[in-house]
């Protein structure tokens, strides 16, 4: 189990859980050097298996050990390292995802006993905000993270991420830890496998600078040239008339290059 895994199941138990089931795991480690686990005293009980039915029993202090009582053996003793208890530290886990998505510092806030809000992340469609829920795997998961939202600005686009569950939440798109990050193993930080844009649907990045304004203006610019019998025959003759025309229809905005202008004429005069 990689260590992202390993955090997600820790979280997903809602509560401290014994060292001892973990320690042997590979991600483990890693998870201490990055503080995403603490120390969290001892646990409360274990599962006795020493009967013919399973149970959990409680850990008390006799005799100047720890253990537990089982109806068939009775007093059991453990030793204190089997019984240390660590617990998933969410306020370090939060500050790494805002580091991994690229929210700015100062966004970081606790809405609920379960949801933080991690900050705003730029996409190409606009800002998107993330929240950490610890489980969505039924409906008060759900109604849990509804109250801890219900206050919060509207944004176009909406990431809550979560440990345990996938249930969809109609306000927002929803991801795993899992899904999204990654332990970096030699820097002991998170670091996003998925973009919140992608996780999100947001827009692809355009590129080559304005393609749509200069698309749609270059467009209407030959298409009067062409009603009014003006288009000169040659492209190169066209494409520099239209050029000078933009230059004087939009003094004030960037202009597009030769190339770019050459491209529609031949677009436009192919139909397309």
């Amino acid at each position: 189990m990689n260590a992202v895994s390993l955090l997600c199941e820790i979280i997903g138990q809602t509560g401290k859980v014994a060292a001892q089931a973990c320690r042997d795991d590979a991600g483990y480690g890693a998870l201490l050097d990055a503080g995403l686990l603490k120390g969290d005293g001892l646990v409360e009980a274990v599962l006795c298996e020493n009967c013919d039915v399973a149970h959990d029993a409680e850990i008390v202090f006799e005799g100047g050990s720890y253990g537990h009582f089982c109806p068939e053996l009775g007093f059991v003793s453990v030793e204190r390292e089997d019984i240390v208890a660590i617990r998933p530290d969410i306020s370090a886990l939060v500050e790494h995802l805002r580091a991994a998505f690229e929210c700015p510092p100062g966004g970081i806030s606790q809405l609920g006993p379960r949801t933080w809000r991690v900050g705003l992340a730029d996409t190409p469609g606009g800002r998107a905000v993330v929240y950490f829920h610890t489980c969505l795997q039924n409906d008060d998961d759900l109604v849990s993270l509804e109250n801890a939202l219900r206050a919060e600005i509207r944004r176009d686009y909406v990431l809550v991420v979560t440990a345990a569950g996938h249930l969809p939440y109609r306000e927002a798109a929803t991801c795993t830890l899992a899904q999204l990050v990654q332990l970096d193993l030699g820097t002991a930080h998170l670091r996003n496998s998925v973009s919140v844009a992608e996780a999100v649907g947001a827009p692809p990045t355009p590129t080559g600078g304005r393609p749509s304004v200069y698309r749609e203006r270059l467009q209407a610019l030959l298409a009067e040239r062409a009603a009014q019998g003006l288009a000169e025959d040659g492209r190169n003759e066209e494409a520099a008339a239209v050029l000078n025309a933009y230059v004087e229809r939009f003094p004030r905005d960037a202009v597009p290059s030769r190339v770019t202008v050459q491209r529609s004429v031949t677009r436009f005069r192919a139909g397309s």
